[in-house]
């Protein structure tokens, strides 16, 4: 991108309010976990083409089509075929339709494709991208929030997909559902981050070289937020520590955990040996009035010791009572990029999702996706 249009770009972006849709669909694999061998797929709402072979089978609500290992279909009582995959394709404005399996049922915006696998059937959800986001909000975020938090959840799941677009594309799909992409396993049922979804259709977020930033998010970051360097390898420059006073007040704010001095001497010391002077050293450590998130405890880091004792986070002190070790934390995650609830406290306060943005992620922009497609053509 050229120094000139970076500047037009940046004036574009602070004058203009304009909002345009993007029609981007996400083809995301579906319910792998469950190991499906045989499944109900059920018409809920709009028409539906199913195209297997060439051949081309129109559906409506209540048709049901039933799918088993090896990819036996039967539709009805009077259509049966084997295949070794199809699609399902919505036509109406508006289209869902329903996996059911084993007693349960997943409802599912859009289309679908179903792939034989070896040992089980593959279900992948072709689907828009904001219907898509929505039903990442419902699972990331949960319920009853201010619509103004969701708006910024619906920005940053947004932001996430389309920068990671490529992450399964080996395997035939965009995306995963699981926490190793975005939790997605289901259409959304709440209008509200419906709502909030369509209202924000297009933002995403950027660094100031115009490339998608990293949406890393967390539960509670106990009052102060981590740079990326100190959980993991990479400097971001829009991931930057932050003083949080938000969240010290919610649920995840504090947390306190406990171990024989025996167990904790055993697991500490497997990575060497230490003398008394330094035992004592780690059992006085202290983040009480400050996180320290990038020093080492004596020859562990303190990502480690989180994963070796199971704890909250990184932001901890110790105290060492009679024969046992007290942690005594603060926060709920790796407390790097957002902090979700003190997001939330800043929406009910009345913060915008700009200002919460903004105060989470250094130097960034929020721009509509097909500005930023135009703008970063030299």
């Amino acid at each position: 991108m050229t120094f000139q249009n970076k500047i037009l770009f940046l004036f574009f972006i602070l004058i203009s309010g304009f909002h345009i849709g993007n029609a981007t669909s996400l083809s995301v694999s579906i319910l792998s976990k469950q190991n499906i061998s045989s499944a109900d797929i059920i018409v809920e709402r709009g028409l539906y083409t199913l195209t297997v072979k060439g051949k081309k089978y129109s559906l409506k609500k209540g048709d049901v089509i039933h799918v088993s290992q090896g990819l036996f279909i039967n539709i009805g009582d009077s259509i049966k075929f084997k295949t070794n995959k199809f699609f399902l394709k919505g036509n109406d404005y508006v289209n869902h339709f329903i996996i059911r399996f084993k007693g349960v049922a997943h409802k599912y915006d859009d289309d679908l494709r179903i792939i034989n696998g070896l040992k089980k059937i593959k279900f992948i959800n072709v689907v828009d991208l904001d219907h898509y986001v929505a039903g990442v909000v419902e699972g990331e975020a949960g319920y009853n929030l201010p619509l103004e938090y969701y708006k910024l959840q619906a920005i940053l799941c947004r932001t996430y997909g389309l920068k990671n677009i490529n992450r399964h594309v080996d395997e035939g799909f965009n995306l995963c559902d699981e926490v190793h992409c975005q939790v997605y396993h289901n259409k959304c049922t709440k209008n509200d981050i419906v709502k909030a979804t369509s209202a924000t259709s297009g933002l995403v977020v950027v660094d100031d070289d115009l490339n998608l930033i990293n949406t890393t998010f967390h539960s509670n970051c106990g009052g102060q937020t981590c740079n990326s360097e100190d959980v993991w390898v990479t400097k971001l420059r829009y991931l930057r520590s932050v003083k949080d006073s938000f969240c010290t007040n919610q649920t995840h704010a504090r947390w306190q955990a406990s171990i024989s001095v025996d167990n904790f001497n055993s697991i500490f010391l497997k990575n060497g040996h230490l003398d008394s002077l330094e035992l004592e050293s780690v059992y006085n450590f202290c983040q009480d009035t400050a996180r320290y998130p990038f020093k080492n405890l004596i020859f562990s880091k303190l990502t480690k010791i989180r994963g070796d004792f199971g704890l909250n986070s990184t932001y901890f002190s110790i105290e060492k009572e009679d024969d046992n070790i007290i942690f005594y934390g603060r926060g709920f995650g790796h407390g790097v990029g957002l902090c979700q609830e003190g997001g939330i406290t800043m929406t009910k306060l009345g913060y915008s999702y700009v200002d919460v943005l903004k105060y989470y992620y250094t130097s960034i922009y929020i721009v509509n996706q097909q500005a930023l497609l135009f703008f970063k053509e030299d």
